[in-house]
This record gives structure tokens, C-alpha cells and sequence, in this order.
């Protein structure tokens, strides 16, 4: 059973599970592994550390540990209560279905653009960034016409094509929470049009570390870690990036609490651009289907990372950023009060009670016919009881958009 304990409590012979998802670690201390001895301890102490999970079924339990059921639900009503009012800024000036078709080749667009990128950088090419640019205002303003559409369309991936798509969902994110936090416009552009391109130092890095289907070995590791730097020399190669373009590329893996890379830098060390980076991108990896594991639900991922801002992460825009999407985002599915299983489509006034698309009876495991419902409605009386991991439904939420 797995248990969230206080590092103060912790003992040798405990066993430390890495709940965040193999390969995606946080941080060094997110490594599975037995507590060996007190110095094991005083090192996680060292650090900053004040609370873990324990497998107990792999060592020694604890009294003072509490399962991760209890645990859970005390993040969710964290959870609730941080969500429950979303900012007006967000509300939509078009309908989710007005929306759709548009941000559907957007997002098209987006995937090819960085994929174009990535063969010029491989080639020994620069970065041209007007086409960047023009793509950064297109996803800034399909956020702004209706936010939903794009944000449904990040949970509609490709295992297979995660590099790409992980890039373009970052902007589309960084785009979400910028328009929550009404950030000025020219600003928010270099830091979507960074985040478009956070990532383009990854076609550097050697396949076999890239794409290995399992956990890196330290060398692996280190070797991994250099993407960021490959990154900010691309951006820093076409002067006409903006810094805070390029801060989003060389930042999004620092931590508040200088555990993070390359540079270990601390608190007000990052930029604004790179602590909000760090954020969506956070988020989209750990909530990503790769091939070597399943992604967590969204509402698991924004939990973790509430966890994560004892010291690591932004509160403030961890915050932010749940209000931005939601307790339930977009994409998500859900279990009904009546034992349905539903998409979430689009947010209402509460958070807790958005539009959502009814499409399979959990009891009878047979689908529905799809019936879209508005749960702010007042009339209606069904209620979100929890988010679906749709994996072990055996749903595939794309099925349910058309093209």
C-alpha cells in the first residue's frame, strides 16, 4: 500500500515510491528505493523535504503514515476549494463547437511547424522565428475566442509523436494561464512563442537516450539534462527571440528550491516566464501517455503538483493555472452521481459543475448514446463524483471528436 508519511518519520528499511511516473521524476529525491540508513534521511531532510510516499508492501510501514485514499482526498478538497471560482477573464467569446474546427488545424499546423523545425535544427539550420510568431497570436486568440477547444485537443495525442506534441501543448497551455492571469499581450507572445520551442534541444540529444523505453541511468540522465542548454543556444542563435523567449527555454527545469537544471538557480533567480514554464510544462509530460507508461489523469497531475509547491513550484501559478483549467480540465473523464461516465467539454461559472459529454454506462460497461449536458444548469441534478483514468475503461476519449 502506498502511504504518504512526513520525512521526519521516515525510517531505515522503508521503501520510497516514486508516485510522479518512471523517467518523469521531479526531482533526484523522486527516485524509487529502500532507506538504508539515517544519512539516507538527513540528506532528504538536507534538501528541503518534508513529505513522501512509502510503499509498504516493498518495507517497512508506519503509524504515522497515512494511506494514499486519505491522502488523495485531502488534496482533492484542496483542489476544490482553490478551483471553485474561476477568473472572468476566462470566460468565452465563442462556442466550444465554433471553436473546434479552427483549433483543429491549428494544432495541426502547430505539430508540423515544429516538427519542420526540429529536421532544420538536425540539419544544421537556424530557427527562422516569423513563422513562430504568427503561430504564437493564432493560439493566443482561439484561447481567447474559446480556450476549451484547444485544451481538449491536448488530450488527443499520439504516444508516438510526444516530443512534437508536447511542445505545441505547452504553448497552448502557457497561453491558458496567461489569458487567466491577464498578462499584457506582446509579453504573453514571447512567452508562447518560447514554449512552441522549449523543448527543440531535444533533437540533439542521442536516440537511444531520447526514446529509451525505461528508466535512464545517471549518465543517461545527465546526458538528458542538456536539452535545456541546446535549446537556449538555438533561440540565442536568431537575436530576434525576446529574453523572455529564451528564459522559457533554458528555465522550465529550474526550481524554486535550486534542485532543478542546468543551472540550479533559486527563487526570484527565475523569471517569472520560467516558473509559469514550469508549470504547463510539468502538466502536460506527467499527464502524457508515453511508451514506456500510462500518463496520470488531470486531476491526479494537478494534485501531485499542489504537492510540488512545498518548495519546488510556483504556488502562485500552480494556483493560477487550476483555476485557468479547471479541477476537472477539459479532456477529463469523469463519474457521474448516476454511474455515467462523461468528457469534460467546457467550464462554467463552477469549476466543479462544467459541460460535459455523457457517453458510457459504467454499470452495464456498454456506451450511451453521447448527450451533451451542462451540469451548472439548474435543472440538472447529476454531479462530477470523481475523474476516470480512461485507460482502465478502455475509452479512447478522441473517439468522441469529430476530425
Amino acid at each position: 500500500m502506498l502511504k504518504k508519511i512526513k520525512v521526519s518519520e521516515l525510517k531505515p528499511g522503508m521503501y520510497v515510491a516514486n508516485i510522479a511516473q518512471r523517467g518523469l521524476s521531479l526531482h533526484e529525491h523522486e527516485r524509487e528505493g529502500r532507506i538504508t540508513d539515517e544519512g539516507t534521511i538527513r540528506e532528504l531532510m538536507r534538501r528541503g523535504l518534508k513529505e513522501l510516499y512509502i510503499d509498504t508492501e516493498q518495507g517497512s510501514d508506519s503509524l504515522h503514515a497515512l494511506p494514499s485514499a486519505e491522502a488523495d482526498q485531502a488534496m482533492q478538497k484542496q483542489l476544490n476549494i482553490i478551483g471553485k471560482h474561476p477568473n472572468k477573464s476566462d470566460q468565452s467569446h465563442s462556442s466550444f463547437e465554433q471553436e473546434w474546427e479552427k483549433a483543429s488545424r491549428l494544432h495541426h499546423d502547430a505539430i508540423n511547424l515544429v516538427t519542420t523545425a526540429m529536421n532544420a535544427i538536425q540539419g544544421g539550420q537556424t530557427v527562422d522565428i516569423e513563422p513562430f510568431e504568427h503561430m504564437a497570436d493564432h493560439f493566443i486568440d482561439s484561447v481567447v475566442r474559446n480556450q476549451n477547444a484547444l485544451a481538449c485537443l491536448s488530450r488527443i495525442r499520439d504516444k508516438d509523436s510526444y516530443l512534437m506534441e508536447h511542445s505545441v501543448n505547452v504553448a497552448l497551455l502557457m497561453s491558458i494561464l496567461g489569458k487567466h492571469l491577464q498578462l499584457e499581450r506582446g509579453y504573453l507572445h514571447q512567452c508562447v512563442t518560447g514554449a512552441l520551442l522549449h523543448d527543440i534541444g531535444k533533437i540533439l540529444i542521442p536516440d537511444e537516450v531520447l526514446h529509451k523505453p525505461g528508466k535512464l541511468t545517471d549518465e543517461e540522465f545527465a546526458t538528458m539534462k542538456k536539452h535545456v542548454t541546446y535549446s537556449r543556444k538555438i533561440l540565442q542563435k536568431n537575436k530576434r527571440f525576446a529574453q523572455a523567449s529564451v528564459n522559457v527555454a533554458a528555465q522550465h527545469h529550474e526550481r524554486l528550491d535550486g534542485r532543478g537544471y542546468p543551472n540550479g538557480l533559486k527563487g526570484e533567480e527565475i523569471s517569472a516566464e520560467g516558473r509559469m514554464a514550469a508549470v504547463v510544462d510539468i502538466y502536460d509530460a506527467i499527464t502524457a501517455d508515453r511508451v514506456y507508461h500510462k500518463g496520470m489523469t488531470p486531476s491526479a497531475a494537478l494534485k501531485r503538483m499542489l504537492e510540488w509547491t512545498d518548495g519546488h513550484l510556483d504556488i502562485h501559478y500552480v494556483h493560477a493555472f487550476i483555476k485557468a483549467i479547471g479541477v476537472y480540465p477539459v479532456g477529463s473523464l469523469v463519474e457521474l452521481s448516476n454511474h455515467h461516465a462523461a468528457i469534460v467539454l467546457e467550464a462554467s461559472s463552477d469549476t466543479l459543475r462544467p459541460r460535459i459529454r455523457e457517453i458510457y454506462n459504467l454499470n452495464t460497461q456498454l456506451y450511451l448514446p453521447v448527450r451533451d449536458i451542462n451540469l451548472a444548469e439548474a435543472q440538472c441534478r447529476e454531479t462530477i463524483v470523481r475523474a476516470l483514468n480512461p485507460h482502465e475503461h478502455g475509452i479512447r476519449i478522441q473517439d468522441f471528436f469529430e476530425d
